[in-house]
């Protein structure tokens, strides 16, 4: 048997919850015993420690302990536990599959007993709270080599049982770090299946409501929980209070521009959401530009990159050229920034009856590699050797609209950035020699063009060590302008970089 200590009695009596609830999902006073690197937490009315149980099918796979010292709180975990929701058995109710119940997702545990006791059973609890929002305000993406392991765990070890389930209600604390935390879940469950609450004033959780406003409050809560805006109408009051999204550079401070007269003063910024698309003639450089920009946001911002590369094998020549760009050569350091920068998409090697690669394959290993790494990039090289999954009564233009269109629908709820490299399809030749190639030289142009938020075209120059980047789309103007960057290319890093500052041309379209 566990119990709780008086203090803890006190401690859930304070804040509404009764002792019988907290005994119901076996939460007890601990203690601290044995010797470091040993010690552990064991029961005892008489320690100062909450120990909350994680139980999955009649199993604890992990506890979280709450104490405090002079009046600071500390939060842990056991050692080599699952990272899993608190409350995790709820996840496999039909009626969650069925979509006649929505799934309660808290920031605290004792926001998901509130819940619970006020006549909403299926809730769940994270098990880590929401993550802190730095100083300046800003709020950068999670680190990509700790995400696997580490805040958002507890949603890919349940992707499957997630994926089953139709609605989310987000009932997370109304603050800095819980809309972070509400726009990460968001963001990797998908905007149309997720719902938000709003709290009435005073309040910033579950828990302040039940004592502020009492149960039916609680309820009332969950049950006007509004869907995330998708599509459609809406009054402003529908929509949630979610941080605001920054484009960020793409690495070289060139396109960061400063001889642009205006207020954003950039040439080119990459933005959550986007869809880029890049050409140019064959062997001009165009898969290596994007992995240059791909290492530099990686490094400056921590954004994971999901790589499909169906002409590049990912091992060696993939591999190789990440290296070069990253150190310059083969070490254990480039190896190391690779895997914890780059997921790539790709069908298993060890699989000797391996099906065609679809768009719809691409996008549901992308889906994956969100839940699973909290990618914010999917590129896509090159277009043309997708096995496209035409419909007979489609013609080639209807079918790339409607291929862009869905890669759009993946990109913009999940915040992932798409680029698309597209080899030109058009005679690139004129007067005996090529030309500069244009979006509307791949096949379909018009959408390529029109449906682009932003359109580049590399083109080498006659001289290896030099490279055009033209920018000839730019949707949205705080992203960037049209016009011609021109730049080094060093063939034995495999790096674009900047020219000397005497040869840099710039031509403003």
């Amino acid at each position: 048997m566990t119990t709780l200590a008086t203090r803890h009695v006190e401690f859930f009596e304070a804040r509404g919850i009764s002792p019988e609830l907290a005994a119901k999902f076996e939460i007890y006073t601990g203690t601290l015993v044995g010797e470091k690197p040993n010690r552990h937490v064991v029961a005892s009315p008489s320690g100062n420690i909450l120990v909350y149980p994680f139980i999955e099918h009649g199993v604890t796979v992990n506890e979280k302990y709450r104490t405090e010292r002079n009046s600071e709180k500390f939060f842990w975990h056991r050692k080599g536990g699952k990272r899993t929701f608190w409350n995790a058995d709820v996840l496999d109710d039909p009626l969650l599959e069925a979509g006649t119940q929505a799934l309660v997702i808290t920031e605290g545990i004792e926001d998901g007993m509130v819940a619970v006791d006020c006549g909403w059973p299926l809730t769940v609890s994270v098990p880590d709270g929401a993550p802190p929002v730095p100083k300046d305000g800003r709020l950068p993406p999670f680190d990509p080599q700790t995400e696997a392991n580490g805040k958002f765990e507890f949603l890919w070890l349940n992707r499957d049982r997630l994926k089953r389930i139709k609605r989310f209600i987000l009932a997370v604390d109304d603050d800095g770090p819980g809309q972070r935390l509400a726009a990460e879940i968001v963001r990797r469950l998908g905007a149309v299946r997720c719902l938000f609450v709003t709290f009435p004033p005073g309040c910033k959780d579950l828990n302040e409501v039940l004592r502020q406003y009492g149960r039916d409050s609680v309820s009332a809560v969950l049950r006007d929980a509004k869907q995330y805006p998708v599509r459609g109408l809406y009054r402003l009051s529908e929509y949630p209070a979610l941080p605001a999204l920054h484009p960020i550079s793409i690495g070289w401070p060139l396109f960061d521009g400063d001889t642009v007269a205006s207020a954003n003063n950039a040439w080119l910024k990459l933005f959550p959401g986007e869809f880029m698309v890049v050409t140019g003639i064959p062997s001009h450089g165009k898969s290596t530009w994007v992995l240059n920009v791909l290492v530099n946001i990686a490094r400056a911002y921590g954004w994971r990159s999901a790589v499909f590369s169906a002409e590049m094998p990912t091992v060696p020549h993939l591999r190789d050229k990440l290296r070069r760009i990253i150190a310059g050569t083969a070490s254990a350091e480039a190896d190391e920034f690779i895997e914890g920068s780059f997921t790539f998409i790709d069908h298993d090697p060890n699989d000797a009856d391996e099906e065609d690669i679809t768009l719809e394959w691409i996008i549901e290993k992308a889906r994956d590699a969100v839940l699973r790494d909290g990618i914010r990039v999917l590129v896509i090289d090159p277009w043309n050797e997708i096995e496209h999954a035409r419909r007979r009564d489609e013609s080639s233009t209807e079918y790339i609209g409607r291929a862009i269109r869905m890669l759009k629908r993946f990109g913009r709820p999940y915040e992932v950035a798409v680029i698309v490299l597209a080899h030109p399809t058009k005679d690139v030749w004129e007067h005996g020699r090529t030309r500069t190639a244009t979006l509307y030289d791949i096949e379909g142009s018009a959408h390529w063009f029109n449906k682009c938020d932003h359109g580049v075209v590399i083109e080498r120059a006659a001289e290896a060590c030099r490279s055009t980047v033209h920018i000839a789309k730019v949707r949205f103007e705080e992203t960037g302008f049209k016009g011609a960057i021109n730049m080094a290319f060093d063939v034995q890093t495999q790096r674009f970089e900047e020219l000397a500052d005497k040869q840099k041309e710039m031509d403003l379209e």
